[in-house]
Formats: structure tokens, sequence, C-alpha cells
């Protein structure tokens, strides 16, 4: 199948905090594998990603005990920690107003295990105005049915349109069917393995 093939293409992003910043010694060996959006690392424990959708979901793998949202400046605009004994959720939905054209904030990921002041970066900068308004368009378009959703993520990851494809995948308006279901569940189960599906 055309989408296992190019699944290859698109495995997620292994990050670990830095170890200047983890107050742990032991916790220095938590990573944390950012599935969605798609981001590219730049640095240690730090990726960047521009993002074709105003309201990008987050799927992250191993879960999180702190996440936080500021801006490109540090200034907090969102935050959530998991209750003691539990995690916070694998897929978040985006928390805050959609993103403007090239607006850029920082995601700030605490995996469980980490030390208190130990946290991997995502830098996320919205596309620019055209690009998030065919996206939007274009969600608009797929209406409620499964195939014309497949059939788009398959065209963009044919055309190696990666954020796109996985923007599409997550996105809320996409309907609930076991083909799309199907395609999450092998993204979380290769998370950021580099061998080809199963």
């Amino acid at each position: 199948m055309l989408l296992r093939l190019l699944l290859a293409l698109a495995s997620g992003v292994l990050l670990s905090p830095p170890a200047a910043a983890i107050a742990d010694p032991a916790a220095s060996a938590v990573e944390v594998c950012v599935v969605a959006p798609r981001v590219e690392p730049i640095d240690e424990g730090e990726a960047i990603g521009v993002v074709p959708i105003a309201s990008p979901t987050l799927v992250v793998v191993e879960p999180l005990q702190h996440l936080r949202i500021e801006t490109d400046g540090g200034r907090l605009l969102w935050s959530r920690r998991a209750a003691p004994g539990q995690v916070l959720p694998s897929l978040l939905r985006w928390p805050l107003p959609p993103l403007q054209p090239d607006q850029q904030v920082v995601l700030r990921l605490q995996p469980i295990g980490a030390g208190v002041d130990a946290f991997a970066h995502v830098r996320l900068r919205a596309a620019d105005a055209p690009r998030l308004a065919a996206t939007a368009d274009l969600i608009r378009r797929l209406g409620s049915r499964p195939q014309p959703w497949m059939a788009a993520i398959n065209a963009a990851l044919v055309d190696a349109d990666v954020p796109l494809a996985w923007s599409l995948l997550y996105a809320p308006q996409a309907p609930a069917a076991a083909s799309i279901e199907a395609l999450r569940r092998e993204l979380l189960r290769r998370g950021c393995g580099d061998g080809p599906p199963s």
C-alpha cells in the first residue's frame, strides 16, 4: 500500500532534553519522540517545524508530565501539568487561538522521569497566509467521507509534503474511520524508529 511504503519518509523526531538543562543526571536518558506536527531536529533537545495548519495537533509517543507553550520571547501562553500519578494524553489538540501567518511559538515538553528543569523544545512557525488558507480550504472541501481524506494524505506524501499529510491525518475535522485510525496507530507504533513498516 502506498501509504505504508511512504511511512519510511515520515517517522517522528526524537528529542533528548539537553544535558545542561537536566537537574537529575539519572534522567538524562529520557527522550521525547514527536510524531506530529512534522518537525526537524536543529540542536540537542530542540526541533523546528513550519506548520501548514493554524491549529496543529501535537502527537508525542512518550508520556508527558508537563507541556508549556510560550512565545518566541519566553512569555507563557499556556501550560498543562499532569495530575500526580497520571500523564498527559499522547494526542493534544491545539489549546490556543489559531496561529496567525508566520507566528512562532515554542513548545516545551517534559516527559515522565525528566528532571524538574529538563524540557525538550519544539519551535513551531505557522506557514504564510496563502499556505494556511489553502490548507483550511482543502479541509473544508474534503467533507466527512474518509476516502477523500485518505486520497489527500496520499497526495501530500507523494509530493513529499509530510507536514501537510500529518496535519490532515490529525486534523479534528478528519472523519472517524478505520483507515485513518489504522494509519495513526501505525505512526505511533513506529514512533521515531528508522525501520520499514511491518
